[in-house]
Parts: C-alpha cells; sequence; structure tokens
C-alpha cells in the first residue's frame, strides 16, 4: 500500500504518506502510520535527516538521488521550518559558504541542550547529501549544495569570482564596521572579534555570529551581584548579496530571539548589515529589536558606491582586463576607511598582477588556479598563463606592504610544496607540455637574507627543470612603467611600492604628453609650465 502511495505522491515525508493512505483508504490514522513505518522492500527512508517528532523522508527506491528525489526533498527540508531550512536557505543565498562561515550563517547554536548543533546540521545534510564540502579555487573549503556541488569542476568563472568579490568586500566591511564601533566607543577597543581573523570564533552565548564585542554602553550594561559593572554586547552579521530577503533574514532572527529567550545574558545590541532589505525583512527585523544598516547608513552614499565597485571589479578582473583608473579610484574611495587597505591590498595585488601579465604577454591569464599533485596534494596558483607551444608562467604574489618583512615559513612552503605540486600537475593534466616552467615570486614586501639563499640555492638545484624568478619592487615599477599607463602605475606606487626620489608617474606623464601633442596644441613654454 505505501509503495503505490509513493508511486503517486513521489517522494514525501511519512506525514504525508500517512495523510495520503487515511484520505484514499479510510484507514485510521495509527494504522496508517504503522503501516508507513514497516514499510519495506522499494519504500526506503532516508536515514540521515531525522525531523521533528520522528517524521523522516520516504522515497521509492528507483526514485532516489533523482532530479524529481532533491526537489522533493529540498521542498520539504524548507517547509519544515527547522533548522535544516534555516541553514539551506543560508547557503542558497550565498551561493556558497567558506567553512568557518557555516556557525553564524546557519543560525544553529554551537552547542546548546535540546537544541541541534551548527556540526549536525552540516554532518546530517551531507551525509543526506543535500549539502557537499568542496575546495573551490580561490576561496578554499566552501559549502555548497549538491546541484552547485556537482557542477564545481565545471562551474562558469564568474560564478566563483563574484562569490570571491563578496567575500573580500564582507571582510572590509566587517573591518569597517569594526572601527566605527571602536572610534564611537560602543565597543570595547580591543575586544572585538571578528570571523576568518583568528581560531577564536566570534560568539554571544551560544551562537556565532560574523563579528561581536563587549560594550560598555549605558543602556547596554548591567550591574552584578557582586557590584561590579558587566558589559552588554554587541552582534553583528553581514551579507553583500543583493537585496535580503525574509526567509535569508531568518537564521539571524532565529539566533536573536533564542538569546533573548535566555535568562541571565548581557543586553546585546543586534546589527545586521547588508546592501538593501526587503520590505518583509527590514520590518521583521526592526520588529524584533535589531538595527538593520547599510554601508550607504553606515559610511554615506561615497563608500555605498566604493563597495558595489569593489565587488564588481573585483569579479571583472578575475577574468578579462578592467580599466586601471577604477582600481584607483577603489583605493580613494574606501581607503579612507580604517582597515580597508590592508584587506584590499593582498586581493587587489593578484589582480594587478594579473593585468600586468594580460597586457605584457599573448596569453590567457588565470587566477586562482587549483593543481593537483600525484599524492591528492592541492596547491593554488595565483596567477597562471601559457604561452602555446612555449612557456608555462606560474606567479606566485605577495602584496605586503611596501618595506614590511615576508614570512620566511611562506617562502618555504612555496619553494618546498606549491612548486612541487604545479609541477606534478603539469606532468598529468598538460598536453601538450610547456617547453619550459617558469616559476615567478611578485613581492612588494622584504625578503630576508635566508629566503633570497635558499630560493637561490632552488635555482640552482633545480635549472634543468624549472626557473625561479624573482620581481621585487623595482622590477615592478620597471615593467608598469613600459606599459604607460599612469593610472596603473600611481595605483601601484601609492599603495604597493616603496617611495622613490623622481616618482615614476610624473616621468610616464611627461612622455605621453610629448608623444601626443603637436608643438601648435601645447608649446615648449606651456610643456614646463605643466611639468
Amino acid at each position: 500500500m505505501p509503495a503505490n502511495a509513493l508511486k503517486q505522491l513521489g517522494p514525501c515525508l511519512t506525514t504525508e504518506l500517512t495523510q495520503h493512505l487515511v484520505k484514499i483508504h479510510g484507514i485510521s490514522q495509527a494504522a496508517a502510520r504503522q503501516r508507513v513505518a514497516r514499510a519495506s522492500g522499494p519504500v526506503k527512508k532516508l536515514k540521515h535527516l531525522p525531523f521533528a517528532k520522528g517524521v523522516r523522508f520516504v522515497y521509492l527506491e528507483k526514485d532516489f538521488r533523482s532530479p524529481y528525489y532533491w526537489q522533493r526533498l529540498f521542498d520539504a527540508i524548507l517547509a519544515s521550518k527547522s533548522a535544516y531550512a534555516r541553514a539551506l536557505v543560508a547557503v542558497q543565498a550565498r551561493g556558497m559558504v567558506q567553512v568557518p562561515h557555516f556557525n553564524a550563517a546557519c543560525g544553529a547554536p554551537v552547542a546548546q541542550k535540546k537544541h541541534i548543533s551548527a556540526g549536525t546540521v552540516l554532518e546530517r545534510m551531507v551525509a543526506a547529501g543535500v549539502f557537499e564540502r568542496v575546495d573551490v579555487p580561490g576561496i578554499g573549503e566552501c559549502i555548497l549544495t549538491r546541484e552547485h556541488s556537482e557542477r564545481v569542476e565545471h562551474m562558469p568563472p564568474d560564478v566563483v569570482a563574484r562569490v570571491r568579490a563578496r567575500l573580500i568586500a564582507e571582510g572590509i566591511l566587517l573591518e569597517s564596521v569594526k572601527e566605527w564601533l571602536r572610534r564611537l566607543g560602543m565597543a570595547s577597543f580591543n575586544k572585538v572579534k571578528v570571523r576568518g581573523t583568528s581560531s577564536d570564533m566570534p560568539t554571544v552565548a551560544t551562537y556565532a555570529w560574523d563579528m561581536t564585542a563587549p560594550s560598555y554602553l549605558g543602556p547596554l550594561t548591567a550591574w552584578g551581584k557582586d557590584q561590579s559593572l558587566k558589559p552588554g554586547m554587541i552582534a553583528c552579521d553581514v551579507l553583500l548579496a543583493g537585496s535580503l530577503s525574509l526567509a535569508s533574514a531568518e537564521a539571524f532572527l532565529y539566533k536573536v530571539a533564542a538569546l533573548q529567550a535566555l535568562k541571565n545574558l548581557s543586553k546585546t545590541l543586534f546589527i545586521y548589515v547588508a546592501e538593501h532589505f526587503s520590505a518583509e525583512a527590514f520590518q521583521a527585523l526592526r520588529s524584533a529589536g535589531v538595527l538593520p544598516a547599510t554601508p550607504e547608513t553606515l559610511f554615506g552614499k561615497d563608500m555605498a558606491a566604493g563597495f558595489k565597485e569593489l565587488s564588481k571589479v573585483l569579479a571583472e578582473a578575475a577574468l578579462r582586463s578592467v580599466s586601471s583608473d577604477r582600481f584607483d579610484m577603489l583605493f580613494n574611495s574606501l581607503g579612507k576607511l580604517e582597515g580597508a587597505i590592508g584587506n584590499m591590498r593582498g586581493s587587489l595585488f593578484e589582480l594587478l598582477v594579473a593585468e600586468v601579465a594580460r597586457r605584457d604577454h599573448p596569453a590567457v591569464v588565470e587566477l586562482n588556479k587549483i593543481c593537483r599533485g600525484k599524492d591528492g596534494a592541492k596547491a593554488e596558483v595565483d596567477v597562471w598563463f601559457l604561452i602555446p607551444n612555449r612557456q608555462a608562467h606560474f606567479i606566485e604574489c605577495k602584496g605586503h606592504a611596501p618595506g614590511s618583512a615576508i614570512d620566511d615559513a611562506e617562502i618555504e612552503q612555496w619553494l618546498t610544496k606549491r612548486i612541487l605540486t604545479v609541477r606534478q600537475h603539469v606532468e598529468q593534466y598538460l598536453d601538450p607540455k610547456p617547453t619550459a616552467l617558469i616559476f615567478e615570486l611578485w613581492f612588494t614586501g622584504r625578503l630576508s637574507a635566508e629566503s633570497l639563499a635558499r630560493i637561490e640555492k632552488t635555482r640552482e638545484a633545480n635549472r634543468r627543470k624549472f626557473d625561479i624568478v624573482l620581481v621585487g619592487p623595482e622590477d615592478i615599477r620597471s615593467k608598469v612603467r613600459a606599459l604607460q599607463d599612469v593610472s596603473l602605475m600611481k595605483t601601484f606606487e601609492q599603495h604597493f611600492l616603496p617611495p622613490q626620489h623622481a616618482p615614476v608617474t610624473l616621468q610616464l606623464r611627461r612622455q605621453r604628453n610629448k608623444q601626443e601633442a603637436t608643438p601648435a596644441a601645447l608649446p615648449q613654454e606651456s610643456e614646463r609650465t605643466s611639468e
């Protein structure tokens, strides 16, 4: 009987199957539940994902993992309004979630009695095949829904580029909100925790957040029984993925409600930052006592425009050449925010190096290419390009602040592990094989004598197999100067390269003016004046 019913209903929850048997066959609820519980043979139950009150997802064996099966399972999860539903919506809203960010995004507690923990939610959803953990090039290990994870190897580069751009923009925004809170005196200056900056996860009570901080603002503080002043807390989540829907806000609202229900918990100011909010989400957040904020309401229109442009530039520059003026605009607009330059420097340096490579070589340039070695090891190449029937170039980028030291351990890792893995990848997957392998290190910081000696030793020992090329600050300056791009050189000089006695941008502007101007349009006296 249950098997025939499933042929009509398709995969569903046991409650739905039970109601169908009662309606069609006129049997009692108890009898229908017994028949569903005892069903066997072609009738299967999903073991890994228990729903509330012992409800299970049931299906016919022939339907397992079919498109219809997945559609019905996803519908059942979303309709349940459970911890699984909130986690599924969180991943769908973001496209993919970095593993360290999952605890905050999913809305489940890290650990709490009578609640499913975030770790258990992830474990069960992965076991059920709804989620998969996948290494995504340029991003790291992420949680994806199964329909996306199955296509990750062939996922369009622009999809990954957009997610990576969002994560970078969110990181900069979190650092900016952190400085905003500290400068206003809303948060304890040295106790603000931000996701991804340390192994110490930002938490308030049993829940994880993108940013937390104790606060001694009057309305948030309280006097303890021992007459000591106890601080309140600030908890903030961020999502820059367009308009925030009510469904996407549910995980955050669940965390807020759960904390407000706890006894003896410090008063907490909840903040949610998004690009903008749907009317329903905004009203729900305000009704829950949450402060809904956008980059514009926090920092003004210019800064908000800068965040939007940052996401666009990061996504576009990962795939194709973009105007160097846009890089300069980003630094000028977002550089006013404390902490923004440091967060942008590493990511934008890779894009700028790729831009130089595109203009300097007749080849397709790829960023954040994942290479696989023979032993399963993986290595990421920051900038990769092949010149057909000639060299293969693999660029490692170290976009540190000018003059800052580059960790010897980073260089050792590159020399001993990444280069080996890339060589094995080339041997296994490239056909035809390039005539030469060139590993380049582009850096704006300072290499120690130990690192330089280690690099030279590796180069000499492997000179017949591959070459190592160092491209330091002055080499970068020369390469960019040769491109005769004033904006690009200005960006490098102001934010990556150490100062020079005679600014190259001025020299380059003089050279271009002389090439473009005619004697009638630009007399010699006027030329001296402009200089």
